[in-house]
């Protein structure tokens, strides 16, 4: 099985999607396989990161009647692509947990750890776009080798990453704690990483953030212009393979990487 990382936002307007494709983009551009999912149900739009949003391919609506662990290679055939990534999102234009035609949000959860599941078992990395939604962290928590909690620099937003880590924190120690045998191989407990976003981030900022979150900051992010030239082009994150988000994507794998030999 192969590395799972995960992206939530601590406040709406941080740029997780984007940092989250841009991983993708980045490990496809090293010769590793990669797919990416979207598991935002309310306003996830991770096909539009990518400029896929007008592309043939299965979305989640597909996937609907799945019961058991998919083909993963066989779901990546069947998906859009861009950069060497597959990428599964939600309907075209339909908030496709919340219509009334689509399939409650409680069964689509049930599909969740499978699909997520096929698709690890075929890639090398497997990146995945979450809500701040307790439900969803909890349905990929035994799945999970990193979870990033994206924030940005301003107070309200460094409050609401509070709330999002000790809420992330508390569910994957308890999911992954919960009805194990004693016998079974014991999962390794996980620390939600952080990455800070903002204009100019002081170095006071961030001791303060590790030492209220206590937590890893792994990375801060600048502004990057070269984002608004690639979405205008119709190019995902970190298709050009230049600025501040393709350096932190880049180290966000090489402690994915270090990470997975040390275990």
């Amino acid at each position: 099985m192969g590395t799972v990382i995960a992206f939530v936002p601590a406040s709406g307007g941080v740029g997780s999607s984007t940092l989250a494709a841009a991983v993708a983009v980045r490990a496809a551009a090293a010769g590793r396989s990669v797919a990416a999912v979207d598991l935002d149900p309310w306003s996830g739009c991770l096909d539009v990161v990518f400029g896929l949003e007008q592309q043939p391919g299965w979305r989640w609506p597909e996937l609907a009647e799945v019961a058991g662990v998919v083909d993963g290679l066989g779901l990546a055939d069947e998906l859009p692509v861009s950069c060497g990534v597959p990428v599964l999102s939600g309907a075209r234009g339909a908030g496709w947990g919340t219509d009334p035609g689509a399939a409650p949000v409680e069964a689509w959860l049930e599909t969740v750890p499978d699909v997520v599941a096929g698709l690890a078992d075929a890639h090398a990395v497997t990146v995945l776009d979450l809500p701040r939604h307790p439900s969803v962290v909890a349905a990929i928590a035994l799945l999970v080798d990193a979870v990033v909690v994206v924030t940005g620099s301003q107070v309200p937003q460094l409050g609401s990453a509070f709330a999002v880590v000790t809420g992330v924190r508390g569910l994957l120690a308890r999911a992954r704690d919960a009805d194990r045998a004693w016998e079974t191989e014991p999962l390794l407990p996980i620390e939600p990483w952080i990455v800070l976003r903002g204009g100019r981030v002081e170095p006071d900022l961030e001791d303060l953030v590790v030492n209220q979150l206590d937590v890893p900051l792994v990375a801060t992010v600048g502004e990057d212009r070269r984002l608004t030239a690639e979405v205008t082009d119709g190019l995902p994150p970190g298709a050009r393979g230049r600025g501040d988000v393709v350096r932190v994507a880049d180290e966000l794998l090489l402690r994915l990487t270090e990470q997975a030999i040390a275990a």
